[in-house]
């Protein structure tokens, strides 16, 4: 075959890949118009716009230098938290769960974006990544509400989130949120500079959010009782190139989107009964390192662990059977990439039932292998690049430690004792926060300063819940743990969901109507759920 036939070929089959593109975007947008029924909206009604992976640290360097003015309209006349407290592990979509609930997201029945449920049989990696994201909302707990739910048979609208369960018009863009992300790989450009249609069926990060609020703005003329908007662009550019321009430039392109908006609510008369509240699920931190725990697992303690995808393109399914993984130590699972858990097999146990329960703390420091014993928190504690290994210690107490030193966080009727027991892991230095019971909302206000604001609740309620793994892992600044992880960039030059002030702490604010303007120092994601809900008249379900 000669070079000018193959190139010919070749075109023809670019061609048709192109054509398919097309008619699959053509069915999407098809799909994401609503065609249900509902009646008429009563009462309150709120717009909650979710920015992800909104920086709190170039939130303020923005408003500062008066780049954000819509933004700054609201915060005049609306309830601002300067240092809001996200969910932890701090991740897309397990994080939105506060917002819509006023429950702290670990009530959810699910540990973030990847979990290892140890009572299955099968698909027991919880992975709501790619096509198995619709499971989220089927993991979650029945028992509490969601805001749609107790919306009734009023119309209600999420765009861009898998957690919305019972939500009536939910609308997902995602080939346009693809298209942005990865703009700048080599299979993108060809796509945008197709002469005519390219810009369209390939969009760019400014189309996408444009696209994003237009279609919330056509929601909007029936009136939502509850409606979601996701805009992805922060965290999306964050995570594939690091921390540039371009994202400072997005955060303000939103900024006058959120105007846009508001302009809209205004016309169409919804002022004096809707809520806007702009939130954040997670700050950003940068990474320059990657930690390869399988390899090192093996090399310094001997032990086979097995890690999952990262995405699920293929199927809806999960479906791998647990009796794979009998002749493994352990399950690694990449909640975020800057965290993880770690899922041990009981090696006094055999066949499938030797995943079925969390190790005791002896078994951890004296895990047993092929007649010798690993110490594995200190295997785990000593690899470069780990910022904290927590797990526990006993029913009361767990224990959070690194290569140089550990402390204890300790439980006593709803208060929490941290105790340095051999340097002091978080750097708390105020003399009443060591080896003192205090409230959540004592160390919350105690610590929102600190490197590691509210970390010693957060940590213990995590720790505290039944499907979390023996191990949670978090990373040093400048390392994750997803090396040779996501099949399209490889690895990520920027991430989240782990337990530090800048991918905890992210603002809030909330525009409520006929309420005056406050400025609060502090509030949890789930304390402003809670606010959303008493506006919607929801309070006695939390």
């Amino acid at each position: 075959m000669t070079l000018k036939k193959a190139a010919k070929y070749i075109a023809i089959f670019l061609t048709s890949i192109i054509v398919l593109l097309i008619a699959a975007v053509s069915l999407v947008n098809k799909e994401n118009k609503y065609v249900g029924e509902h009646k008429n909206t009563t009462g309150n009604t709120v717009s909650i716009i979710l920015i992800d992976g909104l920086d709190q640290a170039r939130f303020e360097r923005a408003m500062q230098n008066e780049r954000l003015p819509n933004l700054q309209k609201l915060i005049d006349s609306g309830t601002y938290a300067k240092n809001g407290i996200g969910s932890f592990p701090s991740m897309t979509g397990y994080a939105f769960y506060p917002f819509i609930t006023g429950h702290d997201a670990i009530e959810s029945g699910i540990i973030g974006l990847r979990w290892f449920d140890r009572s299955l049989n099968i698909g027991n990696l919880r992975n709501y990544v790619g096509r198995t994201n619709v499971w989220m909302n089927q993991d979650i707990t029945d028992t509490i509400k969601t805001f749609f739910e107790l919306s009734g048979d009023q119309y209600t609208t999420s765009i861009n989130s898998y957690m919305n369960k019972g939500v009536a018009d939910a609308r997902i863009t995602g080939w346009t949120h693809t298209t942005a992300k990865f703009e700048g790989k080599s299979f993108i450009g060809p796509l945008r500079s197709i002469p005519f249609v390219g810009k369209e069926l390939a969009k760019n990060h400014y189309q996408h959010e444009s696209e994003v609020m237009k279609m919330a703005a056509e929601q909007l003329k029936q009136n939502p009782k509850v409606q979601w908007i996701t805009l992805p662009s922060p965290d999306a550019t964050f995570h594939v190139d690091g921390m540039t321009d371009y994202y400072d430039n997005l955060v303000q392109y939103i900024d006058s989107l959120i105007g846009d908006f508001q302009v809209t609510i205004d016309e169409l008369g919804q002022s004096d009964t809707r809520m806007l509240a702009i939130v954040s699920d997670h700050g950003v931190a940068s990474v320059e390192n990657n930690i390869d725990f399988i390899k090192e697992s093996k090399e310094i303690m001997g032990l086979d662990f097995i890690r999952g995808n990262a995405v699920n393109y293929r199927s809806m399914q999960l479906k791998e059977p647990l009796s794979d993984f009998v002749d493994k130590d352990g399950y690694f699972v990449i909640n975020g990439n800057l965290s993880a858990m770690l899922y041990l097999r009981d090696p006094s146990q055999s066949g499938t039932e030797s995943w079925r329960t969390n190790l005791t703390s002896q078994q951890l420091i004296d895990f047993s292998k092929n007649g010798t014993y690993v110490d594995i928190t200190d295997g785990i504690a000593n690899m470069e690049g780990l910022e904290f290994v927590i797990f526990r210690k006993d029913k009361n107490t767990i224990i959070v430690k690194n290569k140089k030193g550990q402390a204890s966080i300790e439980n006593r009727d709803h208060t929490y004792k941290y105790t340095p027991l051999s340097n002091n892991p978080f750097g708390y230095n105020e003399i009443d926060l060591l080896d003192t019971f205090l409230t959540a909302d004592q160390w919350i206000e105690k610590t929102i300063n600190t490197d590691y604001p509210d970390a010693v609740y957060r940590l213990y309620s995590l720790m505290d819940m039944p499907n979390v793994g023996d191990f949670v892992l978090t990373s040093k600044e400048g390392y994750d743990f997803a090396k040779d992880y996501e099949v399209i960039v490889g690895n990520y030059k920027g991430g989240h969901g782990g337990i530090k002030a800048n991918q905890l702490r992210v603002p809030y604010i909330l525009s409520i109507p006929n309420q005056k303007s406050r400025k609060i120092d502090f509030l949890r994601s789930e304390d402003v759920g809670k606010m959303i809900g008493d506006w919607l008249g929801f309070s006695k379900n939390y």
